[in-house]
């Protein structure tokens, strides 16, 4: 019985052996065909951290000039729109576009232009989907919406602020609360303050 397993095992062995040595040109290809997908893998991967790495720079400059402009008097926001705007459409494969119109809703609402800021948050929230920051993003709208001259534009800005203040699951509900009970309180409506 131990010669059988022995000669069964041997000749295993062998079977492989004959296998390896009548398909290695097949193996040698099938082995580079993978070598050259796990090398466009990685070369992929590098690419991306490259473009990802590009994007977080020029965004990071553009965020100190933000900051500049804060500071002086006479601000040129336009010129700061149009880099913002430059820069998104330059890296727009990037996971940082939200926040760059994030920013540029930020100069609209500096320059007065509060329907266009209203029309970039609008987007940019639906670009964040899944995002934590979506509700901080949604108070902030719903700001917008309540310092509108449009009645339905501030209805639904209230009643938007009136949710997110509500919804336990929310993170930002606290700024949401605080900004619900300050309209309350700017509307005479000590009670609901």
């Amino acid at each position: 019985m131990a010669i059988q397993n022995s000669t069964s095992a041997t000749m295993f062995f062998k079977n492989i052996s004959d296998f390896f040595q009548s398909n290695v040109k097949h193996l040698c290809m099938l082995f580079s065909f993978f070598m050259v997908i796990v090398g466009l893998f990685f070369a992929h991967k590098l690419w991306v951290s490259h473009r990802e790495r590009a994007a977080q720079y020029d965004f990071s400059v553009l965020m100190t000039e933000y900051e500049t402009l804060l500071r002086e008097k006479d601000a040129q926001w336009s010129e700061l729109l149009e880099k913002f705007e430059k820069n998104y459409t330059k890296h727009s494969y990037s996971s940082l576009l939200p926040y760059y119109l994030g920013y540029k809703v930020q100069i609209l609402l500096h320059q007065d232009k509060k329907d266009e800021a209203l029309e970039t948050l609008n987007t940019m929230i639906k670009e964040m989907v899944g995002s934590p920051l979506i509700a901080l993003y949604e108070t902030e709208r719903a700001l917008i919406q309540l310092h509108n001259d449009n009645n339905e534009l501030q209805n639904t800005g209230l009643k938007t602020l009136q949710t997110l203040a509500h919804d336990k699951d929310n993170m930002y509900r606290d700024s949401a609360q605080y900004y619900l009970g300050s309209y309350y309180w700017a509307h005479n409506e000590i009670d609901k303050a």
